[in-house]
């Protein structure tokens, strides 16, 4: 890797400021890079043409996305080029942690790039502890991939679990709810019976007692009118007499 001097770029905050436009500068340029070049020739050239297209950087991808992915990165990494003050070790260090930080770079070209760059940066003098690990977003083993399997089944174990929680609770709240209504319903039905039972009034429940009640009214002033009807009797008798 050539060491390169920037005049114009000689602080850090303007090496860091540089890492931080690459993103937005090259978000444009990601949409016109898929599905370059003419149409492809038949048999042998065609086939030839589509491998072309997935090699970037000396390396072959599976997929044109990532060749695309790729490609973008490696714009990336000539505006860099041209920005950078390798004569300033600590500023390539910050726009080397920057970009850790923006994970800008995850295809094989981009960690290629970091990993020149950590090279550079030891050979300047920076300390090896100063100088982050490059992260590694994909899993090329069985095993880590069955962990994220197992991870994102224990996800949605969870998830489920966390709904049903919260479904039980809910039908909890509501039967205690219920159970409550319920409670007042047969202390105001208790209450109106109450009522209606020493009411004075005559009613459905209390109609037979009140009825015997009148009779016995009734009976008790028909003796009292008798009684009255006799002494009267018995005074004109004494009177004739």
């Amino acid at each position: 890797m050539d060491v390169k001097l920037d005049e114009n770029n000689n602080t850090q905050a303007e090496q860091i400021t540089t890492a931080e436009m690459i993103t937005e500068e090259n978000s444009a340029a990601a949409n016109n890079t898929a599905n370059t070049g003419g149409a492809p020739a038949d048999g042998t050239e065609a086939n030839a043409g589509e491998k072309e297209k997935l090699i970037v950087g000396g390396f072959i991808f599976t997929s044109v996305e990532d060749a695309d992915l790729a490609r973008q990165e490696l714009s990336k990494i000539e505006y860099l080029e041209k920005k950078l003050n390798y004569h300033l070790p600590e500023n390539v260090l910050a726009v080397y942690n920057k970009v850790l930080e923006s994970k800008l770079f995850k295809t094989p070209v981009g960690i290629d790039y970091l990993h020149r760059l950590q090279a550079v940066l030891k050979k300047v003098g920076i300390e090896r502890e100063r100088i982050a690990p490059i992260p590694i977003y994909n899993n090329y083993t069985p095993k880590a991939l069955g962990e994220i399997s197992e991870g994102i089944a224990r996800q949605r174990i969870e998830i489920r679990l966390k709904k049903e929680r919260s479904e039980t609770e809910k039908l909890k709240s509501r039967f205690h709810t219920m159970i409550i209504f319920c409670l007042i319903l047969i202390g105001l039905i208790g209450g109106l019976f109450y009522i209606t039972v020493e009411s004075e009034n005559p009613n459905i429940i209390n109609y037979e007692k009140s009825l015997i009640n009148k009779y016995a009214d009734w009976e008790q002033k028909l003796k009292e009118r008798e009684s009255a009807v006799r002494e009267k009797e018995l005074l004109f008798e004494d009177y004739d007499d």
